[in-house]
């Protein structure tokens, strides 16, 4: 993980992950998220964390606890890895670096549509989720 202390700007070549919680965001005919997955709506950032300085074993735990912090607790279904350059493609998103504790490595992507403007954020999450790459949890 990334020493807290020491946080550099996300880089447009980094990978990030989305992590997935709910069911209905992953098709499972395809092994694909679905827009859903990266819809910051209620919200106007999209949480996020990087995958820099970090090994697979350290993002799953972090992917855990954030499915287990959620009310009510959640199981983690996966993970969606999104190049930052692709967020920064879209028109005024930007991808900023949020470390928290436990997570020096969340991000969150800045700059959406307003939350009362879902259409508009989902037009844009589809074109994210077009390109991302669903990664399963590993077995336990």
């Amino acid at each position: 993980m990334l020493d807290p202390a020491n946080v550099p700007d996300v880089d447009a070549e980094e990978m990030t992950a989305r992590f997935v919680v709910s069911k209905r965001h992953i098709n499972k005919r395809t092994s694909t998220l679905k827009a859903d997955a990266f819809v910051p709506h209620p919200y106007e950032e999209l949480s996020v964390t990087r995958l820099i300085e970090t090994t697979e074993d350290e993002i799953w735990t972090v992917g855990r606890d954030v499915a287990a912090a959620r009310t009510p607790p959640r199981t983690l279904r996966g993970r969606g890895d999104v190049l930052a350059a692709t967020y920064l493609r879209q028109e005024n998103l930007k991808v900023v670096a949020d470390p928290v504790e436990g997570n020096p490595n969340h991000a969150n992507v800045t700059g959406w549509p307003p939350a009362d403007d879902e259409a508009a954020q989902v037009m844009i999450a589809k074109e994210i989720a077009a390109v991302a790459k669903f990664v399963p949890p590993p077995e336990s």
